[in-house]
């Protein structure tokens, strides 16, 4: 709002005090200021509404900030357009009257505009916003376009051929050099383009950092607003359910700790391609199948290639057999230590309750 309410003044005072003093950059730079109330409304409007979310914008409209810097970017080179027409092209000469009064004021312009191009750059740093950014931008160049309004006028005044031109051509430059750049990063954050190489690099060297985390299937982060959103399909060498929704918890953490600005992260994980299924028979004393866990003094686990053949076997002795108390959840803890995904069980001897408990934990119970 501060924007706007100093633009909404410049602009009137500037076109009042242009048309006294029949100072035509005056009133070129009061039309500036003009544009500058639109951008100012769109840069206001646009970050008020960022962050509201709906069930339609689950992310927010983070992307308005960028519609108002595109549109913004437009206004500011129009803005050197109608300068240039102003004072390069029209070949118009308006002698100025009460020179003091147009100096003294566009001195008191200048001033304002640096008190308040100092605090937006404040603001632009902590709130990374490209809306805020193409604001400050506008100050700094209302700012030069002030000098050289002064300049202008006082070369003018001294009867200095050209001066003015050339120096209204050289501001002109900087504002569609400025201008273009911001342009150019809203339209590619509307299209969805990726952030540069080296985030993508950082991304991906804090993800590989998890020794569980196999490869990196696809990783892309991209601009909304001043925030940035990641997706990521990453192979897992983990498929117990809960521990592996643990490394991605941790990874999500630490890619929001260590990369600015990146707010929301959506991981899919899938299974390591080289993992192999682990498959668990319970056997007696006597190696035969047990009917019951708690009968089973032995634990056969076998390991499933991809075309379910057994790659090795390795017999353990059931750590829980002379342990009849707390014996199932013991087991079962030890089962997912272990990486096993699937038994071998009568499924009629066990619960609903525990089956449905060994398939949290991603064991699947298949019956003999």
């Amino acid at each position: 709002m501060g924007s706007f309410a100093l633009n909404v003044t410049l602009a009137i005072s500037k076109l009042t005090i242009g048309f006294f003093t029949n100072s035509s950059v005056i009133i070129a730079d009061g039309i500036h200021s003009i544009s500058d109330i639109i951008n100012s409304i769109l840069m206001y409007a646009s970050i008020k509404l960022a962050g509201k979310k709906t069930k339609r914008f689950p992310f927010g409209l983070h992307k308005l900030e960028d519609f108002a810097a595109l549109f913004g970017s437009i206004a500011v080179m129009y803005a050197g357009y109608k300068i240039v027409m102003t004072t390069i092209l029209s070949g118009k000469h308006m002698p100025i009257n009460h020179i003091y009064i147009a100096v003294g004021f566009l001195m008191l312009v200048l001033f304002s505009q640096a008190t308040f191009a100092f605090f937006e750059f404040k603001s632009s740093k902590s709130l990374n916003s490209p809306g805020v950014k193409t604001d400050l931008l506008d100050w700094l160049l209302d700012m030069g376009t002030t000098i050289v309004a002064i300049l202008g006028i006082i070369l003018t005044y001294n009867n200095i051929p050209y001066a003015q031109q050339i120096a209204v051509g050289f501001i002109v430059l900087m504002i569609f050099h400025g201008a273009y750049g911001i342009l150019k990063d809203a339209v590619l954050t509307l299209l969805d383009a990726s952030v540069d190489k080296e985030t993508i690099k950082q991304a991906e060297s804090i993800i590989k950092s998890y020794p569980e985390v196999e490869d990196v299937d696809m990783l892309f982060i991209r601009k909304a607003g001043s925030i940035l959103i990641a997706d990521a399909v990453l192979r897992i060498k983990e498929k117990n359910v809960y521990k592996a929704h643990s490394i991605i918890e941790n990874i999500e953490k630490d890619l929001k700790k260590n990369i600015e600005h990146l707010k929301i992260i959506t991981i899919h994980y899938e299974p390591s391609k080289t993992m192999h299924k682990k498959r668990a028979y319970f056997l007696t004393k006597n190696k035969e199948m047990a009917r019951k866990l708690k009968d089973a003094m032995y634990i056969r686990v076998e390991e499933i290639d991809e075309k379910n053949g057994v790659i090795n076997s390795t017999e353990y002795e059931n750590p829980y057999y002379e342990n009849q108390k707390g014996h199932f959840m013991k087991l079962s803890a030890w089962l997912a230590k272990n990486g096993i995904y699937e038994i071998v069980l009568d499924t009629e001897e066990i619960s609903e309750d525990k089956l449905k408990f060994l398939k949290d934990l991603g064991i699947d119970v298949v019956s003999k």
